[in-house]
């Protein structure tokens, strides 16, 4: 059973615990950390819902489409493309993309390469000639600072 009723935590308590409800799932921790940083995971959101037994927050990101027409266009692009790495909704990227701002665009951008498990480093299999050798890659980005 959930409630939309906010249980009272320190901003940081708050997205920590988010992020533990997220952590297992690639997808999920990306939207979770996507909303984050662009502002939009605060305890007082209509798609942050609370588990009534253990009081932990959680996003119901299929219900962001629903909830989310009183933003600007670049906000609403913004958390459709959140519901739609975090949860069920279906988009158009492209069209959703074109009408974001630099920063959100490189929060987006961030939360895609993460889904894709990208964030951190990975090793690969490359040859060198006839041999396969395994080599440590880059992440191809890290998460900028909350509100850069």
């Amino acid at each position: 059973m959930t409630s939309d009723f906010a249980v009272p935590l320190h901003d940081a308590e708050h997205f920590d615990a988010l992020r533990g409800w997220a952590r297992g799932m690639t997808t999920l921790v990306a939207a979770t950390e996507l909303l984050i940083r662009a502002g939009f995971a605060g305890s007082g959101r209509p798609w942050v819902r609370y588990d009534n037994d253990a009081h932990r927050p959680w996003i119901d990101f299929d219900e962001i489409p629903n909830l989310c027409g009183a933003m600007s266009g670049g906000e609403q692009r913004l958390l459709r493309i959140a519901a739609s790495i975090g949860g069920t909704t279906l988009i158009d990227l492209g069209s959703e993309v074109a009408g974001l701002d630099r920063r959100l665009t490189e929060l987006v951008s961030v939360a895609i390469i993460h889904a894709a498990g990208f964030t951190e480093p990975t090793r690969n299999i490359v040859w060198e000639g006839d041999d396969r050798v395994v080599v440590t890659v880059p992440p191809l980005a890290q998460w900028p600072d909350v509100r850069s």
